[in-house]
């Protein structure tokens, strides 16, 4: 898909629209409108309602599942399954670098851990 930049409508800038929205009151005024000062925090809803009310949701606590037991079936499922796979994997000599006293390196050692 190609954009020609020639044919793009501009948008309007923020003067432009504030010259707009100031032309409109003019207008309102001129047509007989009235433009009333309201007290600050007097809300335009009926009662105070808010605008998105949250649905009652029922909550039946009685419902719930304990979870102890669930939790400790999966740790003793997680400890069966690290010792049968720790039995099948032999320990392996690893590579280690063994320091003098002052921080040098000196060799590498094969040390079992």
């Amino acid at each position: 898909m190609r954009i020609d930049l020639n044919t793009m409508k501009p948008l309007p800038t923020k003067a432009q629209i504030r010259d707009e929205m100031e032309q409109q009151r003019r207008d309102f005024l001129a047509g007989g409108g009235q433009i009333l000062n309201i007290a600050q925090g007097v809300s335009g809803r009926l009662d105070g309602a808010s605008l998105n009310p949250r649905p009652f949701i029922e909550h039946n606590r009685d419902s719930r599942t304990p979870v102890s037991d669930v939790v400790a079936n999966i740790e003793s499922r997680k400890k069966s399954k690290t010792a049968t796979a720790s039995n099948r994997l032999p320990k392996r000599p690893r590579k280690k670098m063994l320091y003098d006293d002052f921080g040098e390196p000196l060799r590498w050692v094969w040390a079992e851990e």
